[in-house]
């Protein structure tokens, strides 16, 4: 008993030192991510405010998903992803339109004629450019550890909520500079993320990625369980994935209900309100981050939703048995709502590794399960409970959102403890056309993922030959496949110059100086 209280110790200070080690590499993709996320929330309280009408305060909504839809349209019909440059002149123009937005929202509010259709237009641009931009830094940050994922995304909660909760005290003209200053600091982290990408040899050291091979299980020396607890293999992943975003559709629309409670009207939000969400916000988003650094916990995949479920259940009865004070309901649906956002994002960072489309596809259909109930809501539930009990309806309705939710994950995620089917069976376990919706179909020449595993395997061999880096063998593997300098970069999110030096390092350490003298030496020396 007594050596208890020092191992605790012990591996307390492990866990902190990785979180310093992981935050220091992951620290502009953090840093971005909570600045734009700061500029959407605020974009949305902003159209709630200045637009009248549920039609018209949602519209921004409409108008981005309806935008994000068709990039995941077009998303879907490319073979490849999309270039690094142009990643890279897509961020830079999201980040110009939210300042941009920002001066003229500023501009508007000292105008003395109806500038109402020009407000619309402003906060619209608003929220979209910054969903553009929460999609660049969530791609920026594919290709983490679990842990490392958590960090970012909880890290960026744990940023983000001072500054949303400062924007709400602030006179309007204060919050747009605000808004403009924001843009400029984006703009600030995306040239340090251009000039020093996540620093991938400190995530290695904080904690080892899932390495997939073979049938796709974790490695077995480092314990490595992927991006969900409950997972043995990649199939078990792949199942996850799809089961958690339903899960998220249907707790966002539970959500969206209890917002509206009990006229169907969105709750309007008070400064002890704030205070409190504020507080509980940043409790539970540390909370998670820490319990999220341990490898072997399985909070990512049923811990979150245990807590995000009881913030539900909370914010019902709260609002319930206190109708005279719905601020105190809203302080729960508040907190859960900036929990089911970062969650949405930890999922869009797992569809990444697993999927073979565009980062943006899966970022665009997460946004979307997220934002479209909340939007769809606001404007029906007014005309729903128009002639009903609406607190008794509206109790009703979430009530049953909320059951149904739980049935839907709860009996699903024991499952995944059993032993791993066979391979034909995990093929048949779901449709084609679901995996295809979801963008986790195989692709149609399965030997690619062999040839690449094959491939990582020789680049091993010669990085200890030769003493190559970890981001040398990295691009040997790729070069060797037989990739383009461009598609490298894109692949690696490094800039086409830096993988051009990349190769000419490889070919001064191993003295060979073409892609078929390189694939000459593996067949003969070490295939």
């Amino acid at each position: 008993m007594t050596d208890a209280a020092p191992l605790e110790r012990d591996a307390s200070e492990r866990r902190v030192a990785k979180l310093a080690s992981i935050a220091r590499a992951t620290l502009p993709v953090t840093i971005g991510l909570a600045l734009a996320n700061t500029c959407f929330n605020v974009a949305v309280n902003e159209s709630a405010l200045s637009l009248s009408g549920p039609l018209a305060s949602n519209g921004p909504v409409f108008a981005a998903v309806a935008a994000m839809a068709l990039c995941m349209l077009l998303l879907a019909r490319r073979s490849e992803h999309l270039r690094s440059s142009t990643v890279r002149l897509g961020a830079v123009w999201c980040i110009v339109a939210q300042a941009l937005a920002a001066v003229a929202l500023g501009l508007l509010e000292a105008a003395l004629v109806d500038v109402t259709a020009a407000r619309l237009v402003a906060v619209t641009v608003l929220e979209a450019a910054s969903l553009g931009a929460l999609g660049f830094w969530l791609r920026g940050a594919r290709g983490l550890s679990a842990a490392a994922a958590a960090v970012v995304v909880f890290g960026a909660v744990i940023v983000s909520e001072p500054l949303i909760c400062a924007a709400a005290f602030l006179p309007s003209g204060a919050t747009y500079a605000l808004l403009a200053a924001v843009g400029g600091a984006q703009a600030l982290c995306l040239h340090r993320l251009q000039r020093r990408p996540p620093d991938q040899e400190a995530l290695r050291l904080a904690l080892p990625r899932m390495r997939r091979g073979g049938e796709g299980q974790a490695d077995s020396d480092t314990g490595s369980t992927g991006y969900f607890g409950l997972a043995r293999s990649m199939a078990d992943d792949k199942r996850l994935l799809i089961v958690t975003a339903v899960g998220i559709w249907i707790l966002a629309l539970a959500k969206a209900v209890i917002r509206v409670f009990p006229l169907g009207v969105p709750i309007p939000y008070t400064p002890a309100t704030l205070g409190v969400y504020f507080v509980l916000t940043i409790i539970v988003a540390a909370v998670l981050l820490y319990v999220a650094l341990d490898e072997n916990s399985d909070v990512m995949t049923a811990g979150i939703w245990l807590v995000m479920q009881n913030l539900a259940v909370l914010a019902l009865l709260a609002c319930s048995f206190f109708p005279g004070n719905l601020d105190i309901g809203l302080s729960f649906t508040y907190v859960l709502d900036v929990l089911l956002l970062a969650y949405t994002w930890y999922v869009a960072l797992a569809f990444m590794n697993f999927g073979q489309r565009d980062p943006y596809y899966y970022v665009g259909g997460g946004l979307i399960a997220f934002l479209l109930p909340r939007a769809l809501t606001n404007v029906g539930m007014p005309i729903l409970l128009g002639a009903i009990n609406q607190a008794a309806a509206t109790t009703a309705i979430a009530a049953a959102l909320l059951l149904l939710c739980a049935q839907f994950l709860f009996l699903r995620l024991p499952h995944l403890r059993a032993p791993a089917p066979r391979p034909e069976d995990r093929e048949r376990s779901l449709s084609h056309a679901v995996q295809r919706a979801f963008g986790l179909e195989e692709p149609a020449d399965t030997s690619t993922a062999m040839r690449l595993a094959i491939m990582q395997s020789h680049a091993s061999r010669m990085q200890e030959q030769f003493l190559l880096s970890d981001r040398e063998a990295e691009v040997l593997a790729l070069y060797a496949l037989g990739h383009t300098q461009d598609k490298i970069a894109g692949e690696l999110l490094l800039s086409p110059g830096t993988v051009h030096t990349y190769v000419m390092r490889i070919y001064s350490k191993t003295d060979l100086h073409s892609r078929q003298a390189i694939l000459n030496y593996i067949e003969r020396y070490v295939g």
